[in-house]
C-alpha cells in the first residue's frame, strides 16, 4: 500500500437501535514516516467507564476514553513499548508489551469485564482491495460471554468459530449496503447489522461487544461496534 491515512482522532458514535451507524468523519491521506508506528487506542471493556490509555510512562489519549469508543492512529516510536491502562483515578489496571516496527499499524483493545479487564494487541494489516469496487472488513469477537461467533453477509458465511478475543483476517467484499448476521455455533442468531455500507478501497474492523446475557443491572445487550481502519 503506496498512501496510507492518519487522522488523529477517530471517534465513532454509538450503535442505536440494534442497527449498526457509523459516522465517518474527514479522512487525509499521508505517506507513513517511516521512524514510527501507528496504534489505536479502544475500550471494549462493557462497564470500564474512564480509561486512560499509557505507552510506557507517556499518556496517549489526554481525555478519557469511554466504553465503546475508539480513537487514532496515533504515532508511535520504534522498539519494546509497553502499553497499560488506568482508572480516572489513576490506578493501573492492566498491561500488554509490543515490540513496534517501522511503519507498521496496530490496534490496543481493552477487553473483557472491569474485574477481569485486559488489554489485547491486533496488528492492523491495512492492504488495498484488489479492485476499486471491494472493501476490506475484519472481525473480533469481543462480547465477554458470547460463544465462538460465526458472521454471514446476506446468505454468505464470512467467518466461523471467532472465539473470545480472536480476529479473523481482513476479508475481502464487495462495496455496497449489506446486512450481516452474527450467529451462535448453532447458527442462532445473536445479532442483525442491517444497512452497512461499504465505502469503495475501505478497510474496517467490526467487534462484537456487550453480553449474549447481560447481568443484574445491565442492557448492554450483544451488538457491534464498525471502526474505519483505512480510507
Amino acid at each position: 500500500m503506496k498512501a496510507k491515512f492518519l487522522k488523529s482522532l477517530l471517534l465513532l458514535l454509538p450503535v442505536l437501535a440494534f442497527i449498526g451507524c457509523n459516522t465517518d468523519d474527514n479522512y487525509y491521506y499521508y505517506y507513513p514516516d517511516p521512524n514510527v508506528s501507528l496504534g489505536m487506542i479502544a475500550n471494549a471493556s462493557p462497564d470500564s467507564g474512564d480509561l486512560f490509555f499509557y505507552a510506557d510512562a507517556n499518556s496517549i489519549n489526554s481525555s478519557a476514553l469511554n466504553y465503546p469508543n475508539a480513537a487514532g492512529y496515533y504515532n508511535f516510536y520504534l522498539g519494546d513499548r509497553t502499553f497499560s491502562i488506568q482508572d480516572a483515578a489513576g490506578n493501573e489496571l492492566a498491561t500488554v508489551d509490543k515490540t513496534l516496527e517501522a511503519g507498521t499499524f496496530f490496534s490496543v483493545f481493552a477487553v473483557n469485564t472491569f474485574a477481569n479487564i485486559e488489554l489485547v494487541v491486533y496488528d492492523d494489516v491495512l492492504e488495498y482491495p484488489s479492485t476499486a469496487d471491494k472493501s476490506m472488513v475484519r472481525f473480533i469477537n469481543l462480547s465477554p460471554d458470547a460463544p465462538a461467533i460465526g458472521v454471514n453477509l446476506q446468505d454468505n458465511e464470512l467467518a466461523s468459530g471467532i472465539e473470545f478475543k480472536q480476529a479473523t483476517d481482513f476479508i475481502e467484499i464487495d462495496s455496497g449496503t449489506h446486512t450481516l448476521t452474527f450467529t451462535n455455533p448453532s447458527g442462532e442468531v445473536l445479532y442483525t447489522y442491517a444497512d452497512v455500507n461499504f465505502t469503495p478501497k475501505s478497510i474496517y474492523t467490526i467487534y462484537t461487544k456487550g453480553y449474549v446475557t447481560p447481568p443484574d443491572g445491565s442492557n448492554d445487550s450483544f451488538s457491534t461496534r464498525r471502526i474505519r481502519n483505512w480510507n
